[in-house]
């Protein structure tokens, strides 16, 4: 390729300035024309590009960063705009992809700054490997859409917030739960997920949980955890909150689960066992459930009237102190017989106000998976 003498002329007269400055560099820096052309490399860009200065020197820039055919970035063009920016530090760089000599491309980050040299206008370039930031920011790109993908996937509804308490993430559970599509509530305040009466209140403890030390706290430890559908519907929640602080910013991660029908099952539950215990309680026959041993899990009040008191769960049924009675030898070898799966009834012998009292006693084994369970024992006297 030919060069205008004038050039050559210049670039002798600077030559040994540039080796002087450039070439004890650590980084990779070429200079070149305002129109693109290379008039000096300097060591370091020698050994990142595997290129001699000679082999380039003359030759256009796009030698070393040609213009990608996806990209609409014109290398050339770059340079010159960004070249002729007046605040100095501004950011001036751009991700480009250089050619090795050896044919191999290498994601580059390249900076540039306009100077005159002698009565030479040049653009000083700094080029820097960026394989392995361009390598961290995939990995983390493909971290945080795996992690996008599982999140919004989850079976529990997850609902983040950033220090403002505004909505930046909101998954598919959430959106059945409450009724809202994700588009409708990112950027809306969390408040609008809330029933009226508690948004005051849960605006200051989610500050006061960022101004704490732990990490996560299970919101439901207090009671009347409540959310609030789109339709206007409240609906109680079991809910724990995360905290992460990344890069000076704050943000809120709420796991969300309707236990409307866990609430409705305890319930039931709950009044079945007082309906249960009513019936059990308040029986005119004497009854007792015992463990497999005969150890005593509950007696109710007519089993209790036939001792002379101090009635203690866990002891021996035939241990407790029953009114005059005798040998429990038979009571105790029933009750064992049940235990190992026999329905039994005997006839006790007891003795009230000095008269006899025969009491018939029924013992039934109730088993379970692993065998005789409980034996409930009936007392019924003549």
């Amino acid at each position: 390729m030919s060069r205008p003498s004038s050039d050559l002329a210049n670039d002798a007269s600077i030559a040994g300035f540039h080796a002087t400055v450039l070439d004890g560099l650590p980084e990779a820096v070429i200079v070149a024309t305002p129109d693109g052309r290379i008039t000096f490399v300097n060591a370091a860009a020698e050994t990142l590009l595997g290129y001699d200065s000679a082999e380039v020197v003359g030759e256009p820039i796009t030698v070393l960063v040609p213009r990608q055919s996806d990209r609409r970035v014109d290398p050339v063009a770059w340079l010159a705009r960004w070249a002729a920016e007046p605040d100095a530090t501004a950011a001036r760089y751009v991700d480009l992809i250089a050619r090795r000599a050896d044919g191999h491309e290498m994601p580059v980050e390249v900076r540039v700054r306009a100077g005159v040299v002698g009565d030479s206008d040049r653009f000083f370039i700094t080029v820097r490997d960026n394989s392995r930031r361009r390598a961290e920011a995939t990995a983390l790109k493909d971290a945080n859409l795996r992690a996008a993908r599982i999140l919004m996937v989850a079976e529990d509804a997850i609902v983040s917030v950033d220090a403002h308490q505004k909505i930046i993430l909101f998954n598919l559970a959430a959106e059945r739960m409450f009724g809202y599509r994700a588009e409708e509530v990112i950027g809306q305040p969390l408040s609008i997920l809330i029933p009226l009466a508690a948004r005051a209140g849960h605006g200051r403890q989610v500050e006061a949980f960022g101004a704490a030390r732990d990490a996560s706290r299970m919101m439901s430890e207090r009671p009347g955890v409540l959310g609030v559908r789109r339709s206007g519907e409240t609906f109680p929640l079991e809910a724990t909150i995360t905290k992460v602080e990344a890069a000076g910013a704050l943000t809120y991660t709420a796991h969300l689960r309707d236990v409307t029908t866990r609430n409705e099952v305890r319930d039931r539950l709950l009044e079945s066992e007082r309906r249960t215990r009513a019936v059990f309680d308040h029986a005119t026959e004497g009854l007792a459930l015992l463990d497999r041993h005969g150890l005593v899990l509950e007696i109710n009040h007519a089993g209790t009237a036939l001792t002379s008191g101090g009635i203690a769960t866990g002891v021996a049924l035939w241990e407790l102190p029953w009114l005059g009675a005798g040998d429990t030898a038979p009571l105790r070898d029933a009750i064992l017989r049940a235990g190992a799966g026999s329905a039994e009834t005997l006839t006790a012998e007891l003795q009230r106000g000095g008269a006899p009292l025969p009491v018939e006693v029924r013992l039934t084994p109730i088993a379970g998976d692993d065998g005789v369970r409980y034996i409930l024992v009936e007392g019924r006297t003549a």
